[in-house]
């Protein structure tokens, strides 16, 4: 399936700007409740984080709708697990979440030919489910730079595996490229990151502080119409995740020009 159609772009974060794991109920209604006070309509959390509510996708989303949130989409970390695959794009897909976004344990190089095929069993499983996957290009994993990405959405199917791009990781990872000529090579994506780097801060970098050109990835994003989910996915914080959080929040709702 393809993405779904929205008529604006929608601002989420990722659960990671406070913590990987937010399974037990405190710390995800900690981060509702400060990322929905901050103005953000979504939510993108690890696969562990919505575990203890996977079978209770009317519970979670009753959660959701206390603190006026969506679910933006998951961070699956890939194995061979493929049931929990197809329990998780279920709950997602009860819960009203989009996009499956496998990041990380995923091989080797070497291993290209085992885990391609792995990676798009996941996808079609999604699929199934009503869920689009995409795959979250990542520095020391199996698709760094955008050559390596290119290849990878060259050896799957798009019927089932969407196009994303991460604009922290590009900007570090992707030496001679930028994000935004990314963005305006696929003008099919289905799902952007705002994250920023920094050699100073890393990928803990808050989005505008970095090296990111933000007004050309705008600009790009402007050119091909794009409308759908926009997760800030700051890799931890410096001091309360939530004021790192609103600042991205401010600078991307600027850069972008929205509410205007």
């Amino acid at each position: 399936m393809a993405s779904k159609k929205h008529d604006r772009i929608r601002l989420g974060v990722s659960t990671l700007v406070w913590g990987p794991d937010l399974s037990a109920q405190d710390k995800m209604e900690r981060f509702l409740g400060e990322a929905s006070e901050i103005g953000y309509e979504g939510m993108l959390p690890f696969e562990v984080s919505v575990m203890p509510w996977v079978d209770r996708p009317a519970d979670f989303r009753k959660l959701l709708d206390r603190y006026r949130m969506d679910l933006a989409g998951v961070i699956l970390r890939p194995t061979i697990d493929f049931g929990t695959t197809d329990r998780l794009t279920k709950f997602m897909a009860a819960v009203g979440g989009e996009v499956m976004n496998i990041s990380g344990r995923d091989g080797t190089k070497a291993e290209w030919d085992i885990v391609i095929p792995a990676l798009q069993r996941h996808a079609e499983i999604a699929h199934k489910n009503g869920v689009r996957a995409v795959y979250q290009h990542h520095t020391g994993w199996i698709a760094e730079t955008m050559e390596d990405y290119e290849r990878l959405l060259a050896d799957t199917d798009r019927t089932y595996l969407g196009v994303m791009i991460d604009c922290g990781h590009a900007t570090k990872d992707w030496p001679g490229h930028t994000a935004q000529e990314f963005i305006l090579k696929h003008p099919e994506i289905d799902y952007i990151e705002f994250k920023d780097y920094s050699p100073a801060s890393d990928l803990r970098t808050v989005v505008g502080r970095g090296l990111c050109d933000w007004p050309a990835v705008a600009d790009a994003m402007r050119k091909i119409d794009y409308r759908g989910w926009l997760v800030v996915e700051q890799n931890g914080a410096f001091g309360h995740p939530r004021i790192g959080a609103a600042e991205s929040f401010h600078y991307i709702r600027d850069v972008l020009r929205l509410g205007r």
